[in-house]
C-alpha cells in the first residue's frame, strides 16, 4: 500500500506539472498566431500603400503567399513592396506558420498521449465510475465486466472512467475499444474524486482491490467515507470480501454490496441493470445457501403452471424448467404450457432433505387428457 501512495503522489505532481505545462502551450501557441496575424496585417496595409492594391487584393496576396500557394495572379511590382512581402512573409511569416502547425501537431499528439495514460481531466454525466481495479492480473476481469455491460440493452452507450494506478502505459487495447477511458491515480486516502464527476455519475462502482484479501474491505470503507462528502446522485455499488462487513458497507453509504466474484462479472451487471437480482445469483455461489437441484422424475403432459403449484405448495422449491424427452433443457416455460420430460430442476435450500418420492408424486398428478 505504502508503494501505491507514493506512485500515487508522483503521478499527482505529474499531473499538476503536466496541467501547468499545457497552459503555457496553449497560450504559446495563441501568441504565435497572434504575431502571424499582426505581420499578415502588417504586409496587406504594404501592399495597399506600396502597390495601390484594394484590399481584397492585397489580402489574396498575402494568404497566397504565406501559405506557399503563389498562384502568381498577383503579384508585388515595386521594390518596397517586395522587400515587404521578403521580410514580412516569406522570412518571418512562413516561418512562423510553419512553428504554429509543428507546435499544434505536438499539442494533440501529447494531449492523446495523457488521454491515453489517464492524465486527462474527463467532463462526463450520468456515466459509470470504477474505482479500486484489481492491479494488472484482474484487466481480464475488467473486459468482461464492460463487455457483459455492453451487452446489457439498459447500459449498452454508458460512459465508463475506471479510476485506478495499475495502468501506467493505458489500458490495455481490448478495454480501449470498449469506449472505456483510463483517469489515472487511487481513491484511497485524500484524493479529489470530483474529478471524476463523481457526483454526476449514475454508478459508482467500488471494488476489491485483493478478492483473497480481508484488508480490501478496510481500503473499501475509506473509500465510502470519503463518498459522503459528495452529493451523490448515482448508487453505489460495493464488493466486500468477509461476510460480517456487510452492514458496515450499507451503513457507510453502499447502496448494494456483493462478493467480489471474479469467475462471473455478470454478477455486477445485474446489480446495475437488475436491483435485488443480483442477491438470487449470488447465492448460487454459497455454499450454505441455495442452489438447483435435479430430480429424475418422469412426467407426461402436465400444465407447466399446476405441476409448478403442487411442487411450491408441498414446499418442495422453486421449479427453475425441466428437461424434455429428447435431453433438452426447457427453462421458465410458460403456465400454460403442456409439458413432458424426464427430470425437473428446482431451486432448494443447501439443506433441504432429497425428496425424489414426493417430487414424483407431484408430477405424476393430473395429468392432462
Amino acid at each position: 500500500m505504502l508503494r501505491i501512495r507514493s506512485e500515487f503522489m508522483r503521478r499527482r505532481q505529474h499531473r499538476r506539472y503536466r496541467s501547468e505545462t499545457d497552459t503555457r502551450r496553449r497560450r504559446h501557441i495563441i501568441e504565435l498566431f497572434v504575431i502571424l496575424l499582426l505581420l499578415l496585417t502588417i504586409n496587406a496595409m504594404a501592399m495597399v500603400v506600396f502597390e495601390g492594391m484594394a484590399i481584397k487584393d492585397a489580402a489574396w496576396l498575402t494568404l497566397t503567399a504565406v501559405t506557399t500557394v503563389g498562384f502568381g495572379d498577383i503579384t508585388a511590382q515595386t521594390s518596397a513592396g517586395r522587400l515587404a512581402i521578403v521580410l514580412l512573409i516569406y522570412i518571418s511569416g512562413i516561418f512562423l506558420l510553419a512553428q504554429i502547425v509543428g507546435e499544434w501537431i505536438d499539442y494533440r499528439l501529447d494531449r492523446r498521449d495523457r488521454m491515453r495514460k489517464g492524465l486527462w481531466r474527463w467532463s462526463m454525466k450520468n456515466h459509470l465510475v470504477i474505482l479500486n481495479t484489481p492491479d494488472n492480473h484482474g484487466s481480464r476481469y475488467l473486459r468482461l465486466l464492460v463487455e457483459q455491460i455492453r451487452a446489457t440493452p439498459k447500459m449498452e452507450d454508458i460512459h465508463i472512467q475506471v479510476f485506478s494506478p495499475y495502468f501506467p502505459d493505458g489500458l490495455p487495447p481490448g478495454l480501449e475499444n470498449l469506449g472505456v477511458v483510463l483517469r489515472s491515480g487511487s481513491p484511497e486516502g485524500q484524493v479529489a474524486l470530483e474529478e471524476l464527476d463523481i457526483e454526476a455519475a449514475k454508478f459508482v462502482v467500488l471494488l476489491s482491490v485483493d478478492v483473497n484479501e480481508p484488508r480490501s474491505d478496510s481500503i473499501n470503507l475509506d473509500v465510502l467515507e470519503q463518498l459522503h462528502n459528495y452529493q451523490l446522485k448515482g448508487k453505489v455499488i460495493a464488493e466486500c470480501v468477509l461476510e460480517e462487513n456487510r452492514e458496515r458497507f450499507k451503513r457507510h453509504g453502499a447502496d448494494a454490496v456483493i462478493r467480489p466474484i471474479r469467475a462471473y462479472p455478470e454478477l455486477m451487471v445485474r446489480t446495475m441493470a437488475a436491483p435485488g437480482t443480483e442477491a438470487i445469483i449470488e447465492d448460487l455461489f454459497v455454499h450454505a445457501g441455495n442452489h438447483p437441484r435435479r430430480y429424475d422424475v418422469p412426467f407426461q403432459r402436465q400444465l407447466w403452471g399446476q405441476l409448478a403449484t403442487r411442487l411450491l405448495h408441498e414446499g418442495l422449491g422453486t421449479p427453475l424448467g425441466y428437461l424434455d424427452n429428447n435431453g433438452a433443457i426447457v427453462t421458465n416455460p410458460a403456465p400454460d404450457a403442456e409439458v413432458s420430460g424426464q427430470a425437473l430442476f428446482l431451486m432448494v435450500d443447501q439443506s433441504a432433505p432429497h425428496r425424489a418420492d414426493l417430487v414424483a408424486s407431484c408430477a405424476s398428478a393430473n395429468n392432462t387428457k
